[in-house]
């Protein structure tokens, strides 16, 4: 495995070998490699301190926007110098060229309607190729055809056979635990993959189902039109919501007969590269918690909101599952998750937890579950209310650890269902978060409108969660210059960045061909699974062989020490080149944003 093997590890490698001021050298301008719609705002980011104006031209050579030299600025997360052209002068549908000094640079760029549509479907579509249990047949993936693996029919709870009751204790600090105790095995078939492996992950899954959700609450119609190759189970279902309810269904087995929810299901260590119908170890429902419990119920409540009208028995049955996960947290607010010391897959579980945001998240969730079902005025409904009242909102961002920012967009944009004091406590956190986003953005040399905490693991996906604050500000204001922000965060991902790449499988004139997925790697095809956002870069080293006695690590493809550069194209690269469902649901979210505003 060597970061050799392709451009963009040779790329990242030598960048990583030179001083910042050679980083210009290897670029030209920096752009949406999929491009623009026609009134979108579009910017053109040039590294380096040139004189040269910047001339768009059409196909046919005819000069339509001529700009002078715009001033220089400096990126401190890339080290370079660089200037951006506004070029959204451009308007007419067609594929542009840019020259400078006279010279062709860069790539074409398409300007017209329907730009994003392939990106959103591939991205939807990538949740069929993680689904678990089943096998992938040709006819609906192609090349990427694989057996089932992990049936997941006898799943053990974790702490009930004679493997893990001395661990489970440790962990929750249980007492009697049975010395010989006989394995409480149930079925828990279906689901996600998380991310590069194959675990299943009830706190992951809660947020990106919420934000696959999302898309269908916010844009309807758009949803309804959304069409690709998967097989149908559930005909009456938009496609949409076909996908999402593969993982619902996995969630409800999660839950135990006391409403407390398991934290994953997993095998106690993560497996090599190896594809899913190889990975054979036992597979375990491991300690319900008091997080997971109530990202169960923040999901499955808004899941029965969503589901209502096309299958009242299911949202019906959702609902129940969510009052009885939310009751359990309830008796249990102190039940954080502890990974237990023979387990190795993924904790989600920060370490600085109080349960306040899933509580803030899934009260909010189920009173306006309640009062769709019709039964806002219930006692229960009017206990959920009473939590998100005494519980408020604080200036916190959206991702798995913090679902604050998820609370606070329901309230706001279900405002006839709350009380004003509250929706207007929602409504100003997520302006105050929009509003500093879209001041940085409007200052940074790229445009783009992150936090210097954004650049963190999974840093494409914090751009992609920015872009969804600001995309949920234009719903509430109707204020383009929100939605232009969003567009920014967009552009990054699909190749204004340093790194001259689409940040996604399968998209753009470059993009990552190496990417940390067990499916990807062990499947014999040299494509990737299309419509994969990757990581994205960051500083934390954590996949770097920095003391050179860790050979199956990467190089260090971070000596740069700035964080937009720190990257690797490499399958080595877990920590900037793996992949995850709620790196990919915040991708599709923005892209049909888009799709859908500007298609009207």
């Amino acid at each position: 495995m060597s970061v050799y093997k392709n451009v963009f590890g040779v790329r990242v490698a030598a960048v990583a070998a030179l001083s910042l001021s050679a980083v210009s050298a290897f670029a030209g301008p920096l752009v949406n490699q999929l491009g623009y719609y026609p009134d979108a705002e579009k910017t053109v980011v040039y590294p380096g301190n040139d004189a040269s104006g910047l001339e768009v031209r059409d196909m046919n050579g005819k000069t339509v926007l001529t700009l002078d030299a715009p001033d220089v600025y400096d990126w401190d997360y890339s080290g370079e110098e660089v200037q951006t052209f506004d070029i959204s002068a451009v308007k007419a549908p067609g594929t542009y060229r840019l020259f400078r000094a006279g010279a062709y640079v860069g790539n074409p760029i398409a300007v017209g309607k329907g730009v994003y549509g392939d990106l959103v479907k591939a991205a939807l579509k990538w949740f069929y190729y993680q689904r678990a249990s089943m096998p992938l047949e040709p006819q609906y993936v192609g090349k990427w055809a694989r057996a089932a693996g992990h049936m997941d029919d006898k799943v053990i709870v974790y702490g009930s056979d004679a493997a893990t009751a001395k661990t489970f204790a440790e962990a929750t600090g249980a007492k009697n635990v049975a010395k010989n105790p006989k394995a409480a095995v149930f079925n828990s078939a279906r689901g996600w993959y998380d991310a590069g492996d194959y675990g299943k992950y009830i706190v992951n899954s809660g947020i990106t189902v919420w934000t696959l959700l999302e898309i269908y609450e916010n844009f309807p119609k758009y949803a309804d039109s959304l069409s690709w190759n998967i097989p149908r189970e559930f005909g009456k279902l938009p496609l949409l919501l076909e996908e999402v309810r593969y993982n619902l269904d996995w969630m409800l087995t999660m839950q135990d007969k006391d409403g407390g929810v398991y934290h994953k299901v997993s095998t106690l260590k993560f497996c090599g590269s190896v594809l899913p119908e190889d990975d054979t170890a036992p597979r375990y429902a491991i300690i319900k918690n008091v997080t997971a419990s109530l990202d169960f119920a923040g999901v499955m409540a808004q899941a029965s909101v969503v589901y209502r009208k096309f299958d009242k028995a299911y949202a019906d049955k959702m609902l129940k599952a969510a009052e009885s996960a939310y009751a359990w947290a309830k008796k249990n607010p102190k039940a954080f998750y502890k990974q237990p010391s023979d387990v190795n897959t993924g904790s989600y579980a920060p370490g600085n937890e109080d349960g306040k945001d899933e509580f803030r998240w899934a009260a909010a969730e189920l009173y306006r579950a309640k009062a769709v079902a019709g039964a806002k005025g219930d006692k229960a409904a009017a206990g959920y209310l009473k939590d998100l009242k005494g519980n408020a909102f604080t200036a916190n961002g959206a991702w798995w650890g913090d679902m604050n920012m998820i609370a606070a967009f329901r309230v706001a944009l279900d405002s006839a269902v709350f009380d004003k004091d509250v929706v207007a406590a929602a409504k100003k956190t997520v302006m105050n978060e929009a509003n500093n986003l879209r001041a940085v953005g409007d200052t940074s040399a790229y445009r783009l409108p992150a936090f210097p905490w954004s650049w963190n693991w999974g840093s494409n996906s914090a751009m992609a969660n920015n872009g969804m604050v600001l995309v949920h500000a234009y719903l509430l204001t109707g204020d383009k210059s929100y939605l232009d922000g969003a567009q920014q965060c967009l552009d990054y991902l699909l190749g204004k960045n340093p790194m001259d790449i689409t940040y996604v499988t399968g998209f753009g004139y470059r993009s990552p061909r190496n990417p940390h997925h067990r499916p990807s790697e062990s499947d014999f095809v040299d494509d990737p699974v299309p419509g994969m956002l990757v990581g994205g870069p960051h500083l934390g080293k954590q996949d770097i062989n920095l003391d050179g006695k860790e050979p199956w690590k990467c190089p260090n493809y971070a000596a740069a020490d700035k964080p937009a550069l720190a990257y690797i194209d490499d399958r080595c690269s877990y920590a900037t080149n793996e992949v995850a469902i709620n790196w990919n649901a915040p991708l599709a979210y923005l892209a049909a944003a888009l799709e859908a505003i500007y298609n009207k």
